[in-house]
């Protein structure tokens, strides 16, 4: 993944240092050469001096407008009232904003954003995005994907260019699973899908305490678990579950295309096995809706957009963080004890 947006030094002259100037009228309009936020983007101001009357070091700020490329306005609450600062700022000043990842370019020219937040509660917020920005789920409190700060254990990154899956090593801890990419298309889809992007976790707010449905527990949408929150962005729609924790399975969340539907009970499942007792392995392809009908069963299709990469779902339970080798590679399964589907998603440890 690589960083395509990051926080910068904002001076009195609108330049990246440089000396403090007085204000001598009231003003909403804040200089940063080349910024790069959005509306609705989170900041928080330090400062080695003063900042201006109005902006409190170590508070967040809300963008509320985008004037230029190096001038902004902001609110104290997301789409509230432009703040006017006054008086006097010395020393450099430091504005910190979100961070946008971008995953690499696919060869038919796809890729990702993934937009990363503190929203200044709990969790830092995960959020999937078009190239552009100009499509993209919500980032707040109560959408997006959560991981909580913790000092250990210490947080797992599997990572390759195209996708990511972040989690703790214990998979019963609430807010601690992300899962974000854009997937492998098929011939007959590259140059359908000119925008692609995924993105889900284990918990439907930033207070939750209970682990919801995600790739960490289970393959398809939940059956007898609520989701976490997902997104899932396909061209000129967008599709995002949230704080959906109530109510019954979703189909149209973001899921994995199973071989054999057992209605949850593995009792059920045939066809799993080899005859000599192996598992039967599937490729993950990845699916979800258009839109969110709300807390509705099988009210809107989850469409297949495409493949994870370096992965594969391994038709049998197996505990969660288990490690194998096969095919020359180094695989981790990240699904834990999935007895409801028999399925097991492994991925590549690079």
């Amino acid at each position: 993944m690589r960083e395509i947006r990051t926080s910068g030094l904002m001076s009195g002259d609108g330049k990246r240092g440089g000396a403090s100037r007085q204000c001598s009228r009231p003003s909403s309009t804040l200089p940063l050469a080349a910024h790069g936020l959005l509306a609705n983007d989170s900041v928080v101001f330090a400062t080695t001096g003063a900042l201006p009357t109005g902006i409190t070091p170590g508070t967040r700020y809300f963008i509320k407008t985008v004037l230029s490329s190096s001038t902004f306005t902001i609110s104290g609450t997301s789409g509230g009232s432009v703040i006017n600062t006054s008086g006097s700022q010395s020393g450099t000043q430091t504005v910190v904003g979100n961070v946008r990842m971008a995953t690499a370019t696919t060869a038919w020219s796809v890729t990702a954003r993934v937009n990363i937040q503190d929203n200044g509660a709990n969790c830092l917020t995960f959020s999937i995005e078009n190239s552009g920005s100009t499509l993209g789920g919500g980032n707040g409190t109560s959408n997006g994907g959560y991981l909580l700060p913790l000092a250990s254990p210490n947080y797992r990154i599997i990572a390759n260019k195209y996708q990511a899956f972040i989690f703790t090593p214990i998979t019963t801890a609430a807010r601690s699973h992300v899962a974000f990419g854009t997937p492998y298309l098929p011939s007959f889809l590259q140059g359908v899908l000119t925008e692609c992007g995924w993105m889900l976790c284990n918990a439907g707010n930033d207070t939750d305490g209970s682990v919801r449905a995600s790739f960490r527990t289970q393959i398809r949408p939940p059956v007898t678990n609520y989701p976490g929150n997902n997104q899932g962005v396909a061209n000129s729609t967008f599709m995002e579950v949230a704080n959906a924790l109530s109510g019954g399975a979703i189909s149209a969340e973001v899921g994995l295309l199973m071989s054999f539907d057992g209605g949850g009970y593995s009792t059920s499942q045939t066809g799993l096995h080899w005859h000599d007792s192996s598992a039967m392995m599937i490729e993950p392809l990845i699916v979800w809706g258009n839109s969110f009908p709300g807390n509705s069963n099988n009210t809107v299709e989850a469409l297949i957009r495409g493949q994870l990469w370096d992965a594969v779902i391994v038709q049998d339970t197996f505990a969660g963080d288990t490690t194998t080798t096969f095919d020359s590679h180094n695989w981790w399964g990240l699904t834990d004890n999935n007895t409801g589907d028999k399925a097991t998603l492994f991925i590549v440890v690079p």
